[in-house]
């Protein structure tokens, strides 16, 4: 048996992807004050969750930098935040800055960075608007799970985007928020084809370019681009060749063949199955190497032929 950070605490701090290195979780060395990004696509692994949380440390608005919790505090079993008052300050980082009484600093200053606008697909029936920081890249996207996107502005500060954001959202089959557990079950039940989500790209935004709120905007939509290759390293895999595996609360592992978001994709047995690990964040983790201590029960998928 392998542990990664063998012998000292780690703790799952969130997740990313990276050119290099492709889908990755980002595991905190609590005992030590380091933070380790250990790719996950094609490798076997298991995880567990452990019932400890700790603060997951605190992002650097200016230089964009993750670190562990200088103070190492432990939080709650049922506290909301994954991360302590300190990192919560340090950081000064809202998402709904719009609906804020008080915005800090950091992000006054993070807010007046080049910003886009966007539209995420996730199924034909579920498209999200959402804004982030030229800074980041598709990074954003990513984190959220998007099977694919389409950037539909580009501004000079935070505020002009969230003006397209909004008039995105007030029009009917606009998301503006989604849950984890929904993108989870989206993967396993919805069929995914690219060509598919370009056309319902397409087709919104040719909709909603006749809109006088949102076309006043700044709305310029781009072309539309499909986000697998990211998550897969190539095509997505079919939605009946994956299912979320019943049991095993707290425990997964498997050959990694890619991530979605917060969710891993294991192979075990020549069967997929899909795993929300976005819900563990802040939890002391096992992270097992090359070994694989959980077996999943093969459930026959149902097609149907109409």
């Amino acid at each position: 048996m392998t542990r990664f950070i063998n012998g000292r605490t780690a703790v799952l701090a969130g997740h990313g992807f990276d050119d290099a290195i492709g889908p990755y979780l980002l595991v905190n060395d609590a005992d030590a004050g380091e933070q380790h990004r250990f790719a996950v696509r094609g490798r076997t692994f298991s995880l567990r969750r452990l019932p400890r949380r700790r603060c997951v440390g605190r992002f650097d608005l200016a230089t964009y930098e993750k670190s562990c919790c200088p103070l190492n505090v432990e939080l709650l079993p049922d506290a909301k935040e994954t991360m302590c008052p300190a990192c919560i300050e340090a950081t000064g980082f809202n998402p709904s800055f719009y609906y804020a009484d008080f915005v800090s600093p950091q992000q006054r200053a993070y807010n007046l960075t080049p910003h886009f606008a966007y539209l995420a697909y996730f199924s034909p029936q579920h498209v999200k608007a959402g804004i982030s920081s030229e800074t980041r890249g598709i990074e954003r996207l990513l984190e959220q799970g998007a099977r694919a996107a389409r950037i539909v502005g580009r501004f000079s500060c935070a505020d002009e985007a969230r003006e397209l954001e909004a008039a995105l959202c007030a029009q009917p089959g606009i998301l503006e928020t989604m849950r984890a557990s929904l993108k989870t079950r989206l993967l396993v039940e919805e069929r995914y084809d690219p060509a598919e989500a370009v056309r319902v790209l397409d087709e919104r935004a040719a909709g909603l370019a006749e809109v006088p709120a949102v076309a006043q905007t700044g709305f310029a939509p781009e072309p539309a681009q499909d986000l697998s290759p990211h998550y897969f390293g190539g095509p997505s895999p079919d939605c009946h060749d994956l299912q979320v595996p019943e049991g095993h609360d707290g425990e997964c592992g498997g050959r990694c063949i890619g991530m979605v978001g917060g969710a891993l994709v294991f192979e075990q047995g020549g069967a997929n199955y899909v795993v929300s690990v976005k819900e563990w964040e802040s939890h002391e983790v096992e992270l097992l190497v090359d070994e694989v201590v959980c077996e999943y029960d093969f459930e026959p998928q149902q097609f149907s032929l109409f």
